[in-house]
Parts: structure tokens; sequence; C-alpha cells
């Protein structure tokens, strides 16, 4: 995960790469968000999430991981999974897409993708056009860039 900035006025996006392939996922974060998720030492993470941890243990529960999701307008929207004695019976919990992934960071748990949301949002990075296309930028900017600028 990195996050980035987008446009001035559009602000950071969390950008999430699928393990072991070629997805990729941006999600719309705050400048709070954006800097937890970008430290490189959770140990300073936000004091919400080990609370909200211990209150889930209280009642005999784990969070297990994050889904990010689509809604019905096709909305971005997420949620914490946590354990039941059945998978059937886990219970879902909703929260925003940034608390999802600063609460997955804090706490080491994954981070899933439905295929919906992947489907409406996701970029595959394997893509045959997108690789054309990531391609002919290598090459303008191999032009534009000298051999030698190693040296530099």
């Amino acid at each position: 995960m990195g996050v980035r900035s987008t446009a001035p006025d559009s602000g950071l996006v969390a950008v999430l790469m699928e393990d072991g392939g070629p997805g990729m996922l941006a999600v719309p974060v705050g400048a709070r968000d954006g800097l937890l998720l970008s430290a490189p030492d959770w140990s300073r993470g936000p004091s919400w999430a080990p609370f909200l941890s211990a209150c889930v243990e209280a009642f005999g529960s784990t969070v297990l991981h994050v889904v990010l999701d689509v809604d019905a307008d096709g909305g971005m929207c997420a949620a914490a999974v946590l354990d039941a004695d059945t998978p059937a019976l886990s219970t879902a919990v909703p929260c925003t897409p940034s608390d999802g992934l600063v609460l997955a960071g804090a706490l080491s748990v994954p981070i899933l993708a439905t295929s919906a949301l992947l489907r409406l949002r996701g970029i595959d990075l394997g893509e045959e056009a997108l690789q054309r296309r990531l391609r002919q930028w290598r090459r303008a900017l191999d032009d534009v860039v000298p051999e030698d600028a190693s040296s530099l």
C-alpha cells in the first residue's frame, strides 16, 4: 500500500496492489488517515484501533479482516469482519474505507476487495491494453531521460 496525492483539490488516495497479482485499487483517504497509512512505523498508530480491538476481544471476538466493497449506488464502502463460531455467522461491522484501511494496518489483518468493487473501480495492470500503454510511456520516458542519468 502506498499513499499518493491526486490533483491538489481532490485529496489523497491509498493505492492498494493485489497480493501476487496485477490488480490495483485506489481508495480515497483524508489527510489524517493518509499520514497514518504512509507512516513507516505503526507503533505510533491511531489510539482508537487498539481500543476497538480490546473492546471486540472483551466480547470474545477478533477482527478477521477488512472488506472493501461498493454500495447500491456504486460508492465505495467497507466493513470490519469479526469472527464467529461458524464463518456463516461472522459479523460485518460497517466503517468508512479509510478507517478500514487504518484498522487493517494497525491490527495487521488482511484487506479484501469484492469482485464488484474490482469490476467497478479496479485497474488490472495485467490487462493487455494497459500493458501496451505502459510500454509506450516507458519508451517515451527512455527518449527523454539520458542513459547515463545515473551519474547525475
